[in-house]
C-alpha cells in the first residue's frame, strides 16, 4: 500500500491553515538522493534494510531502516515480506516496492552480500559500538556488552543476532548501529571510499557508480559528524496478533515521510484520486511491471499488481469509478501514460483498493529480454 502525503514544510505547498488562492511557487529542484541498501544472507533473502537519503544542499541526512518481513506489493510478483523478494527477484523490484510503499523516488540499491559486508567493515578499520547485549557462539560469549570495536566477523553476528524474547526491532537497532559505526569509520576522502567499493567484488551489487556511492556515503558520514543524520525504523504493526509477519502503518509512514524524505516525493503523488492496480489479464510475467513504470513516470500511485480473474483479455482497458470529467480526466491521463486510446476508459464498480484499475490485454507486449 502507499500512503498518500502532504507535505508540511512551507517550502513546497501550502499549509491546510490557508484555504486562499495564492500564486503557484515553482517547485524547488530537488537535491535530496535515496539508496536502498540491501544485506543479503545465505539463503538469498535480505537480512537487513535501510533507505538512505543525503541532502547536500541542506547537509542533512537520513536512514530509514526497514523490516525484511515486511510485507509489501513487490512489482510482477504480488505480495510478500519485503527481505524474500532479493531471493527469487532482480534487485530493481525491492527499490520499486519501496518507492511505492513510501511514495518516494528511490535513485539506486546496493546489494551486499554478509561475507562481503564483514570484509568492507575490516577494510576501514572494524566498527566501534556500544553492543547492547551479550552475543553467544555455542556455550561460550562471542562478544561480550559494552563499548568496544567489532572486526568484520563479529560485526555482521552481532548485526544478525536476536535473543529469545526480543522484536524486531532490536535487530534493526543492531543494524542501525552497524551503519553508524561503518560511516564514523569512513576515510574523508571520496576517492579513497571509491577504491575500498572498487575492490568488494560482484558480490556488492549497485546500480549505481562506485563513484556516486562514495559521494553518498562521505555526504552521509559529514551529516553524521555534524549531527545532522537522523535515523528512524519504518513505522510498522504486526499482520496478526502474534505473528512475525509485519504491514506498514501507513498514517506513521506519511508523517516519517514529510519529516526525512519529503523532497524526494515525485511531482503528481499527492494528487487525490491517483492509485493505480495493475490486472495482468495475458499471464506472461513481467507485465505489471511495465505498466507500472509508464504510470509512475506520469506521476500516478502504483498499489499493486495481480492476475485477473481470467485471462484472454486481448485490449488493455483503464476501468475508472464514476463518469465525471474530473474522473474521467484521471483515466484518460493514464490511458496516455500507457499508449491508449481514450476508448480504453471505462466506468466500473473498484471498490476502495484503488482510484483507477488497469486490466492489461495482450496489445502490451513483454520486454525484450537481454542477452
Amino acid at each position: 500500500m502507499v500512503a498518500l502525503v502532504v507535505l508540511a514544510g512551507a517550502t513546497y505547498v501550502l499549509s491546510s491553515r490557508d484555504k486562499k488562492v495564492q500564486p503557484a511557487v515553482p517547485r524547488q529542484q530537488r537535491t535530496q538522493s535515496t539508496l536502498l541498501v540491501q544485506v543479503q544472507g545465505e539463503g538469498g533473502d535480505a537480512v537487513g534494510m535501510a533507505l538512505l537519503a543525503h541532502d547536500p544542499a541542506s547537509r542533512t541526512g537520513a536512514a530509514v531502516l526497514i523490516p525484511p518481513q515486511l510485507l509489501v506489493a513487490v512489482p510482477g510478483a504480488g505480495t510478500m515480506p519485503l527481505g524474500r523478494a532479493l531471493q527469487t527477484l532482480p534487485p530493481e523490484r525491492s527499490r520499486a516496492a519501496v518507492a511505492d510503499l513510501l511514495g518516494v523516488t528511490v535513485d539506486a540499491g546496493w546489494v551486499i552480500n554478509l561475507p562481503t559486508l564483514a570484509r568492507l567493515v575490516d577494510q576501514v578499520g572494524g566498527v566501534r559500538l556500544d553492543v547492547n547485549t551479550a552475543v553467544p557462539s555455542g556455550k561460550s560469549v562471542l562478544i561480550q556488552p559494552g563499548q568496544q570495536r567489532l572486526d568484520g566477523a563479529r560485526a555482521v553476528v552481532y548485526l544478525r543476532y536476536l535473543a529469545p524474547g526480543e522484536q524486531e526491532q532490536s535487530r534493526l537497532a543492531r543494524l542501525k548501529q552497524v551503519l553508524d559505526g561503518l560511516l564514523a569509520a569512513l576515510p574523508r576522502s571520496t576517492a579513497q571510499v571509491v577504491s575500498i567499493l572498487s575492490g568488494l567484488g560482484a558480490r556488492s551489487d549497485v546500480s549505481t557508480s562506485p563513484a556516486q556511492l562514495a559521494t553518498l556515503l562521505v555526504g552521509l558520514a559529514d551529516d553524521q559528524r555534524s549531527q545532522q543524520l537522523q535515523y528512524a525504523s519504518l513505522p510498522v504493526v504486526p499482520a496478526q496478533p502474534g505473528s512475525s509477519t509485519l504491514r506498514p502503518d501507513a498514517q506513521a509512514i506519511r508523517q516519517l515521510v514529510d519529516r526525512l524524505l519529503a523532497q524526494s516525493v515525485p511531482p503528481g503523488v499527492r494528487r487525490t484520486g491517483n492509485r493505480v492496480l495493475a490486472l495482468n489479464g495475458v499471464g506472461t510475467p513481467g507485465l505489471g511491471e511495465q505498466v507500472r513504470a509508464r504510470l509512475v513516470a506520469a506521476g500516478f500511485v502504483f498499489v499493486g499488481a495481480r492476475n485477473n480473474a481470467t485471462f484472454g483479455v486481448a485490449q488493455t482497458r483503464v476501468l475508472v469509478k464514476d463518469a465525471t470529467p474530473a474522473t474521467q480526466a484521471v483515466g484518460l491521463r493514464a490511458a496516455t501514460a500507457l499508449g491508449l486510446s481514450g476508448t480504453s476508459v471505462q466506468t466500473a464498480d473498484l471498490g476502495s483498493v484503488a482510484d483507477l484499475v488497469v486490466v492489461i490485454g495482450a496489445d502490451v507486449r513483454p520486454a525484450p529480454t537481454a542477452g
